[in-house]
């Protein structure tokens, strides 16, 4: 009953006003407004001499889409071709500022990254539902096992094509290719999903 009771008197009160002003010219005060709003902005600004194509938000994710495969088709972790099913082939391109020669630096237990599989040099999968007895070998231009354990094994340098005073791209060919690390007879399916952070360096 209260609110029934506000609600009457506040038309009341509207009706009494529009009477007021009928007789004069409505002050501008009193005009009603369309409406209003806000549009905001976000990104981030850095100074990076070098950038990946590709790489998308803040945290500059680039994503491979590994596919749909099994177990039995799979090298191992020393041998990650000698599978029936091949490595997956990508390449980053990194474009420089003038001058710049960068190599990319692996480190899979950097803040977010999957870390390895213990006693391995391939990268762990993440989620409590990922695949066991499985990690993901990462593989050079040259079809060679890049070395995760450590800085100095698991860094790739490029150096720049095009003009290079003023700056260009470098291409960093890889492949990535799931692998047994215990044996297909310990494997077990889930799902293939890993995170591997890299930092660029400069000379």
């Amino acid at each position: 009953m209260k609110k029934l009771y506000l609600a009457i008197l506040s038309l009341s009160i509207l009706a009494a006003s529009n009477s007021v002003f009928a007789e004069d010219e409505i002050p501008p005060s009193a005009k009603v407004k369309g409406g209003s709003g806000q549009i905001q902005f976000s990104g981030f600004i850095n100074n990076d001499a070098c950038s990946v194509d590709g790489s998308t938000g803040k945290d500059k994710v680039i994503s491979i889409d590994m596919g749909n495969v099994s177990i039995k088709d799979m090298g191992t972790d020393v041998a990650p071709t000698s599978g029936r099913m091949g490595a997956n082939d990508f390449s980053l391109t990194v474009n420089c500022n003038i001058g710049t020669k960068v190599s990319m630096v692996f480190k899979p237990s950097l803040n977010g990254g999957s870390g390895l599989v213990s006693g391995k040099k391939v990268l762990k999968l993440q989620g409590t539902d990922a695949a066991k007895g499985v990690g993901i070998a990462l593989l050079n231009g040259d079809g060679e096992l890049i070395d995760l354990t450590s800085d100095t094994a698991a860094m790739v340098s490029t150096g720049l094509s095009g003009d290079q005073a003023a700056g260009g791209d470098g291409t960093l060919s890889f492949a990535a290719a799931y692998v047994t690390t215990e044996g297909q007879a310990k494997a077990v399916a889930g799902t293939g999903n890993a995170t591997l952070p890299f930092v660029l360096q400069y000379e």
